[in-house]
């Protein structure tokens, strides 16, 4: 048997979370075979070379605690596996990584990278913010840039983003800064340049590199998609599935241009699918649309259950606008909005803030907030439905109809529980449809 690892901050740090496991503090460590059976992982068949990579890391990690390089390839893996994955853990376990690092010198920039990269993932923008600025004291690397870029981008600092983008571009035009610039396009109303922009990308990107790859591709047809190409951006929604099988941001876009589409069967099976990796509330929301929308009611009670459930933690912004959308429990919608914009000020949590006061009448407070959502021109069509049904409610008819057309451009974005508001509020005089029934309160 292998010398048990020495008692230590760092051993500790590294091994406190495994598989959503704590292991306490004691006087006497675990021996390494506990360590090693702790330390292992399970993995999905189609990323078995991702579980038998980090396998083999943490045996090299059992036998040499001192072994930095391999400490930081595994903090590596294991955010790899969180994006493969789809399972926040992984992020955790980089931070881990990233600790062990900077325990044994505080100075180490592949641990405050990790670090920072493991909490940008974990929403934790302005702690990231703060180790990006500390890296970029220590040195200038591109990734530092992307990290600093990434955390602002999210803060809603986008001028300052932009900087640190175009940094990072200066160094190295690749997959990862033109995706950047493309995000950045798509945010501030080009589309059109934002397609360009992930076309470069991909231009860029080896297949090699497989998930990558994927994603750039997935947000290529997302951009298509929102641009009203529903041909095209399946078409290249299912070269991102094919990139990554079953990729859920992809296999999200091809469900929705299916219910966009009037293919509801088609939407639930892709949707399910896509739910099975990423249970997220945008995607369990247009799961239970398309089960409605297919006739399929238990199905959609049961995506409902799981959404009211799991939402809040999985990712609160969405879920508050699930709840609005669905007159839901309002004033938990409102709570978790405004929870959300104190770290996450950009256009979509001012959004989902303002459609949460609208609901719980709020309208004057909705109106402010909603002129911060719709300051940047994002293009977006739910942005459009929220601006004219705020702004009806608030007495202002010409603005309502003005904003009201424009959702309707781009009706393709919209779930059918948007529809739902849209068409009555376009069109008051008419009987709207009859839902075949409603979700559970």
């Amino acid at each position: 048997m292998k010398t048990p690892f020495p008692v230590s901050y760092a051993w500790l740090a590294l091994a406190v979370l495994v598989n959503g496991t704590a292991i306490l503090w004691s006087a006497e460590p675990p021996a390494a075979k506990d360590m090693a059976m702790t330390m292992i992982l399970a993995h999905e068949d189609d990323i078995s070379p991702l579980a038998a990579a980090i396998d083999k890391l943490q045996k090299k990690v059992q036998g040499n605690p001192n072994d930095v390089r391999s400490i930081e390839l595994l903090g590596r893996y294991f955010i790899a596996r969180a994006r493969a994955t789809f399972d926040p853990g992984g992020y955790k376990l980089a931070e881990m990584c990233g600790t062990v690092l900077m325990e044994k010198d505080h100075n180490s920039s592949p641990g405050l990278l990790l670090q920072g990269e493991a909490l940008l993932a974990m929403h934790r923008f302005h702690d990231a913010e703060s180790v990006a600025r500390q890296l970029l004291t220590l040195r200038q690397d591109m990734t530092d840039h992307a990290l600093l870029g990434d955390a602002l981008m999210e803060q809603g600092r986008i001028d300052e983003a932009v900087q640190s983008y175009q940094t990072m571009i200066d160094a190295k035009p690749c997959l990862a800064s033109y995706s950047r610039v493309a995000h950045v396009r798509w945010l501030r109303g080009d589309i059109e340049g934002a397609i360009q922009m992930a076309e470069q990308a991909i231009a860029c990107g080896s297949y090699k590199d497989a998930e990558p790859m994927a994603w750039v591709t997935a947000r290529l047809a997302f951009y298509q998609w929102q641009d009203g190409q529903l041909a095209k951006a399946l078409v290249t929604a299912g070269r991102a599935a094919e990139l990554v099988k079953d990729y859920p941001h992809a296999l999200y876009v091809i469900g929705r241009i299916h219910l966009a589409q009037e293919k509801p069967a088609e939407a639930v099976q892709v949707l399910g699918k896509a739910a099975l990796k990423s249970p997220l509330p945008e995607v369990l929301w247009a799961l239970a649309d398309a089960c409605r929308a297919a006739g399929k009611r238990d199905q959609a009670e049961a995506a409902e259950a799981i959404l009211l459930k799991s939402g809040a933690a999985a990712d609160p912004r969405s879920f508050a606008l699930y709840l609005a959308t669905r007159r839901l429990q309002p004033q938990r919608a409102l709570a978790l909005a405004a929870a959300e914009l104190e770290t996450r000020k950009d256009v979509y949590s001012y959004d989902a803030l303002a459609w949460a006061q609208h609901e719980a009448g709020q309208q004057a407070e909705a109106m402010a907030s909603m002129a911060r959502a719709v300051a940047e021109n994002t293009r977006d069509g739910r942005l459009y439905l929220h601006m004219g049904l705020i702004a009806g409610a608030s007495g202002d008819s010409a603005a309502a109809s003005h904003w009201l057309d424009m959702a309707n451009v781009m009706r393709t974005s919209l779930l059918p529980s948007e529809l739902e508001a849209l068409d009555p509020a376009r069109n008051p005089s008419s009987e709207p449809s009859p839902r075949p029934d409603h979700p559970p309160k």
